[in-house]
């Protein structure tokens, strides 16, 4: 009798899940995985014979099953309960995901070496590179204790060891580690905070010779305070601690913020409308673009040169809009996205001189598209 009730109640739940499969209308975007899902695959002759279809049907599956969500939720939030601390290389570790870091020193040294190319073809550049640890370098000593993660600080020491003269080099790290007590990274997603960003802004005005704009002349608001970030998105749990969104506002200047590559324009750094979607901190300069132009309307400083060309990663968005301040135009380039042409063309064409890298230490470790420099 109980083998009967057993098989019955697992032929109902194969039932529901397939029956709910056919039925429910095929996602386009994951909102919790912040990418389009598999669509159900072209039938042809040849896709069947060469497997294509055979792929392709088993990735469409695993995308739009019923429930995908909810199941993925429950399977880590049960793993959680079970003292398992390390999940889709996410560390638990009280109370923040801490991504794993492994170095790729291969990867590394080619970033390198195309940084130190491309400044050693430009002599005339003045080049400033501004390197970022990650949550698993500051706090280290969150992590349970059988954690196998890899040194930033050796690989911020091997860059320092083998990066160009030429480039004025600037490491954060003591700084965010002496301040690893306030908000300065996100609990729930791989980013730092704008508390931790202002950090890394005033250590890259001094190597720059700037005047950084101190705290209390901003509006500093929590814009919203329900934010799951990328990290919990690879691990998802039930009734994790959300993450707030802090702006740092400054109301005596106005701005124009041009975005080349998607053709509009905006008179904030901030693009509110992404505070009601969940990938929510794309409300710095709107997520990830290409090419885009911030033109600081209130500049008035004719001592120093004002305008500035930085190539970054997605470290830098909240970072940017403090570092507008001390320039009349920033051109921001992406170069996962911007390959019309190279970054030194693009300096000369517009006649600008300084150059800045901003960059978090797990992306020099895995990005590919430093080529585009030169």
């Amino acid at each position: 009798m109980r083998n009967r009730i057993t098989v019955t109640i697992f032929i109902l739940y194969i039932l529901v899940f397939a029956v709910g499969s056919i039925i429910a209308k095929d996602r386009i975007f994951s909102d919790m995985e912040n990418r389009n899902l598999a669509q159900f695959p072209e039938v042809s002759t040849k896709s069947v014979f060469s497997g294509d279809f055979s792929d392709g049907f088993e990735e469409y599956m695993s995308d739009q099953i019923i429930f995908k969500d909810f199941l993925v939720k429950l399977k880590v939030t049960e793993n959680k309960a079970l003292n398992q601390t390390y999940v889709n290389n996410i560390y638990f570790a009280d109370g923040r995901y801490i991504r794993d870091y492994k170095e790729d020193t291969v990867q590394i040294d080619r970033n390198v070496g195309f940084v130190d190319e491309f400044a050693e073809a430009n002599p005339d550049f003045n080049i400033t590179w501004l390197m970022v640890p990650n949550a698993c370098y500051v706090y280290e000593d969150s992590l349970p204790s059988y954690a196998d993660v890899d040194s930033q600080a050796a690989t911020i020491g091997h860059i320092k060891e083998n990066v160009t003269d030429k480039i004025n080099f600037v490491d954060v790290s003591d700084e965010l580690v002496s301040a690893k007590d306030e908000y300065i990274y996100y609990k729930t997603d791989h980013h730092w905070t704008m508390n931790g960003a202002y950090i890394g802004y005033k250590k890259l005005c001094e190597a720059l010779g700037r005047e950084p704009v101190e705290k209390d002349n901003y509006k500093i608001e929590v814009a919203s305070e329900d934010f799951l970030g990328t990290l919990y998105s690879d691990a998802p749990v039930f009734n994790a601690d959300t993450d707030e969104i802090i702006l740092y506002v400054n109301e005596k200047n106005s701005y124009t913020v041009d975005y080349i590559d998607k053709g509009f324009k905006q008179d904030s750094l901030y693009n509110y409308e992404k505070l009601d979607i969940k990938d929510k901190y794309q409300v710095y300069l709107d997520g990830n673009h290409a090419i885009i132009r911030i033109k600081n309307n209130s500049y008035d400083d004719t001592t120093s040169s004002n305008r500035v060309i930085v190539v970054k990663d997605s470290y830098a968005h909240s970072l940017l809009p403090l570092l507008a301040d001390n320039y009349e135009e920033i051109i921001v380039v992406d170069l996962r996205y911007y390959h019309e042409k190279t970054v030194s063309e693009l300096a000369h064409e517009e006649g600008i001189s300084d150059i800045i890298f901003i960059n978090n230490v797990d992306f020099i470790n895995s990005d590919d598209n430093f080529l585009w420099l030169m």
